[in-house]
């Protein structure tokens, strides 16, 4: 066969192969993916109309395989990760929403006031005391209320806010308690630790993670300490 022979067919080849894969680009246009038997088409078309005097080098070819290869274990692996945190969240809440009517204790350093009743709060003296007193203050840190406790013997306490200050009943909203209590023969009080124990009212979905809503506070599941049986 003569050069311009030669040519010609390689000519006639690329033509081919221009065609073909414009073929295949322009069918996958639409929605701007390509399955796998749309990649193996394209491919074998590829192989089909290669140019005979530049054909491609067999490395190359492998590459290519590869490449889609590892884009499709990729795909599979977001699809199963999408399944996965769409599962997890329906689990998590239902979870939340179980909590609805139940008791939880939490820090009970931050109160909720509605209607003039505020949420307990329990403490634990791990010796008697002296002198123990609650302090109440509003959500800004002004001071609301200062409660004597007297004297209390070492063991499980508990102290409830009237929801009263010094002008009579306190607006609704979210309070702050500190529980000092004084040892004998000590002349500085030191903080006690305090829990908050009241009933789920309900769960906001809508932040970012979920928080519980509690007599007027909004409670994180990570600040939950306990979950107990709502009282009948």
């Amino acid at each position: 066969m003569s050069t311009d022979a030669i040519a010609a067919v390689a000519s006639t080849a690329a033509a081919g192969t221009a065609s073909a894969l414009t073929g295949a680009a322009t069918a996958t246009t639409g929605d701007q993916t390509i399955s796998e038997g749309d990649f193996l088409k394209l491919f074998i078309a590829q192989l089909q109309n290669q140019d005979p005097l530049s054909p491609m080098e067999p490395n190359e070819l492998t590459a290519q395989l590869a490449q889609f290869s590892s884009l499709e274990q990729l795909t599979g692996i977001n699809t199963r990760l999408d399944t996965l945190t769409s599962t997890s969240k329906q689990g998590t809440t239902g979870s939340l929403l179980s909590l609805i009517g139940r008791q939880v204790s939490f820090d009970g350093s931050q109160i909720g006031v509605a209607k003039g009743k505020a949420t307990p709060v329990d403490f634990t003296l791990d010796k008697p005391m002296s002198k123990v007193t609650a302090t109440v203050r509003a959500a800004d840190g002004s001071l609301v209320r200062v409660v004597d406790l007297g004297g209390l013997d070492a063991g499980a306490h508990s102290f409830t806010f009237d929801g009263t200050g010094p002008t009579g009943t306190v607006a609704d909203g979210t309070y702050q308690v500190e529980i000092d209590a004084l040892a004998p023969g000590d002349k500085v009080p030191t903080p006690v630790t305090a829990l908050g124990l009241a009933t789920v009212d309900g769960v906001d979905l809508s932040a970012n993670p979920p928080v519980l809503l509690v007599n007027g506070l909004r409670i994180p599941l990570d600040q939950v300490q306990e979950v107990h049986a709502s009282q009948s």
